[in-house]
Parts: C-alpha cells; structure tokens; sequence
C-alpha cells in the first residue's frame, strides 16, 4: 500500500498536467499532476467525486462500488472544500488591494476558477498538503485488485516520463530493485541531469541543441551505470533496447 502511494506521488511530481488531456469529468475539476502536485485544478468543480471517477476508469479502467464512494465521498469533498478555502484566503492577496485588486493581480483572461496560482507561493506547500493526504485515502480505498490496475497505469506512466522515476520501475520489473544505498546516488545524478538542462535551456532561449542534450543524456547514464549491479545493467540495457 505505502508503496503504491510512493509511486502515486512519484507520478504526480513528474507529469506536467493530466488535466489538460481529461477535461474534469463534468465538474470543473480534475484529478491531475498539475503543478506537479495537485489533485483538482479548478476551485467550481459542482460534484468533486466525478472528476476523480472519471480519471480511475479513463486511466486504468477502475470502476468505484457504491460502498467505495459512500466511503470517499466525504473525504474528497472535504479536501475539495479545503482547497476553495486556501484559494479563498489567498486570492484576495494577489495584487494587494483585497479582491478586486486580487483580480487586477492575475492578469486580463486569467481564469478566477483556476488553481495555477496556488501552485507557487506560500500557498504551494498547504496544496500539496492537502493533495497528498486526499491521494493517500484515495489509493487505501481500492480493493488489491484496482490497486494493481493503478500501479501498473502509474508504472507506464513513469516509465514514459523518464528519470530516476523510470529506472526505478524497470529494476524493480526486472527482479534487481535499487538498493538503499544506490537510490540517493542515482537521484543526485538525476537531479545534476535536470539542472544542466534547464541552464542549457535557459542559455538557448527555449532551443536547446539536440546534440548537446544528447552529450547531457550519456554523462548521466555513464554515472549511472557505473553504480549498478551486473543484473542492473543488463536491465538498463535491454529497457533501452526496446521500442517505445
């Protein structure tokens, strides 16, 4: 269980926005990775539980009982109920002159029923607060058999995304896990990785070369494979043999 939620919130942290491909389901809202980190992305969502129903079943073909709703109904509108109140109490911050300058501050077209400011800021730790706590009642409220369904959705999912998310799936599918030792090796490799794109990005405007992205890509993996077991290796290697 604890585990399927790591892997929850590893999905949630490494994929752009769900929301942007779902739709909200009919509320407003959506279950999503938008920001990184947030369950909805809409404070007019007219019933939470929709959204959320929509994303287990488009998603990984999960269908909730009676009894599983009647048990996550009041914990997902609670939360929901929580994030329109952090929205509330920042909003009217925005901009300084309480809400119609809150108004002024989001900028002509910004949409006021929107979650993207709450994604930074001081408010950006209580949502992912709140995100966390509803996705772990969420995932511990599937039967062994949806939890599965989602992990193997959640796999595929990182496994797409790529980084230290992806190469932890494969080993763990191959039989030869990350040790404890080596996870926070690989993560630092991964996250030197990140830093060298976004200066690359920066330094290029938008444009990075190809080539150099590449050459970023290979000295990542050369540190990587050099603190991998034999088995690991051979893991690695025939992943990335594979067609996408």
């Amino acid at each position: 269980m604890k585990k399927i939620f790591w892997l929850l919130i590893g999905l949630l942290l490494a994929i752009p926005a769900f929301a942007q491909d779902d739709g909200g389901g009919g509320g407003g809202g959506a279950l999503a990775g938008g920001g990184g980190n947030q369950v909805f992305t809409r404070i007019d969502a007219v019933n939470p539980m929709e959204p959320v129903k929509a994303f287990l079943q488009a998603k990984a073909g999960i269908t909730l009982s009676a009894d599983q709703e009647k048990t996550l109904r009041p914990q997902i509108e609670a939360s929901f109920q929580q994030i329109r109140d952090l929205a509330a109490s920042v909003t009217p911050q925005r901009g300084g002159q309480g809400q119609e300058g809150g108004r002024r501050g989001r900028g002509r077209g910004a949409d006021p029923n929107s979650l993207a400011a709450l994604q930074s800021g001081p408010a950006a730790e209580q949502l992912k607060k709140i995100n966390d706590d509803l996705m772990t009642k969420i995932v511990n409220g599937l039967t062994p058999d949806q939890q599965a369904a989602f992990k193997k959705y959640l796999n595929g999912e990182l496994k797409k995304a790529g980084g230290f998310g992806a190469l932890k799936v494969t080993m763990e599918e191959a039989g030869a896990p990350l040790t404890a030792e080596q996870e926070p090796q690989i993560q630092g490799f991964y996250s030197d990785d990140a830093q060298q794109r976004a200066q690359l990005l920066r330094e290029s405007q938008g444009k990075p070369d190809p080539a150099k992205l590449a050459d970023i890509d290979r000295a990542t993996m050369g540190k990587v494979v050099k603190v991998l077991t034999a088995a690991q290796r051979k893991a690695l290697l025939d992943s990335r043999a594979k067609p996408q």
